[in-house]
């Protein structure tokens, strides 16, 4: 019964990543005052789907230099780790819940680093090695700051499991919550999952597609299922972490899908940064202000621990 519920769940995950797109295309062509896709069946509703047939009949072409196993493997395993991201979900049916949920949360996040590494050695392309740099750059910067703000949450509701840690969140007050809140979405959210406005591993013209260049067919259809995978289920995340909702009631899922549409509202609304600006806004900004953050919540924990 569990392996059904597995299945089940992937195969939910994929169709609502193909619709996100498809609703993501409809809001953009909207805000720029053009029609989105509206041929395929119903207006358009089918339009994901034609694109995935096409894509997957699509020739996969290999240069002469490139790594084959590594280069065919790389993106199979990167959407298996953007997959196993939706295990931390705390699910109301057969799966055992892990109790370190935000322990498996950075080591699958860390897993998709290297997945990245090894698509652009593979590859053994000059434009996919100068994406690779930058995408991991780009990510670690950022990765660090998302770290420190679930470090910051663990300390205050002493959970470590996210479904636990979505029952104690009635004890921190909404002034903390909010700014919380807004420090993580409009900064280490799009800078780990490389949103608009911070799209440099592929928004620059030397860099053509980024780390991705070399891919077609298949292997394309796998990059872009793990990467809106990602996308879904950090809105997920960060419903638990800072909603106060509990899953499966309508507050949780209105709560997820706003998150949702926050993501693409940004890519349709917000200017990209400039790489320079991204990385200085990270290193003597963001950074500094999430470690003076999280030392306060230390000392904190300390007074009520020697108060108590």
């Amino acid at each position: 019964m569990s392996l059904i519920n597995f299945i089940l769940s992937m195969v939910s995950i994929l169709l609502s990543v193909a619709f996100f797109t498809l609703m993501e295309r409809k809001f953009i062509s909207f805000s720029q005052n053009r029609k989105g896709p509206n041929k395929t069946f119903l207006v358009g509703i089918l339009q994901p789907i034609s694109d995935a047939v096409k894509l997957l009949t699509k020739e996969l072409s290999l240069s002469m230099k490139t790594n084959f196993l590594l280069f065919v493997l790389s993106p199979g395993i990167n959407l298996i780790s953007s997959l196993a991201l939706w295990l931390v979900f705390p699910y109301l049916f057969e799966f055992s819940f892990m109790k370190m949920s935000t322990l498996f949360l950075m080591s699958c996040m860390t897993m998709s680093m290297m997945t990245i590494v090894m698509m652009s050695w593979s590859s053994n392309s000059n434009y996919a090695f100068i994406g690779m740099m930058r995408s991991i750059s780009q990510l670690i910067s950022y990765e660090i700051n998302l770290i420190f703000v679930i470090i910051c949450i663990i300390n205050l509701t002493n959970q470590m499991n996210f479904k636990l840690m979505n029952t104690t969140q009635k004890l921190f007050t909404h002034s903390i919550n909010n700014i919380s809140i807004i420090n993580y979405l409009n900064n280490n959210y799009f800078g780990s999952n490389y949103r608009t406005p911070f799209d440099f591993s592929e928004g620059e013209s030397e860099l053509i597609s980024g780390f991705n260049i070399e891919y077609a067919s298949t292997s394309f259809t796998l990059l872009f299922l793990s990467e809106y995978s990602s996308i879904l289920i950090m809105s997920l995340i960060t419903t638990l972490m800072f909603m106060n909702s509990t899953p499966a009631t309508i507050l949780f899922y209105i709560n997820y899908n706003l998150l949702c549409f926050y993501f693409i509202w940004t890519r349709s609304t917000f200017p990209r940064f400039r790489y320079d600006k991204l990385m200085k806004f990270n290193w003597t900004q963001l950074l500094p202000l999430n470690t003076v953050i999280l030392m306060c919540l230390f000392v904190y924990k300390f007074y009520c621990t020697m108060k108590n």
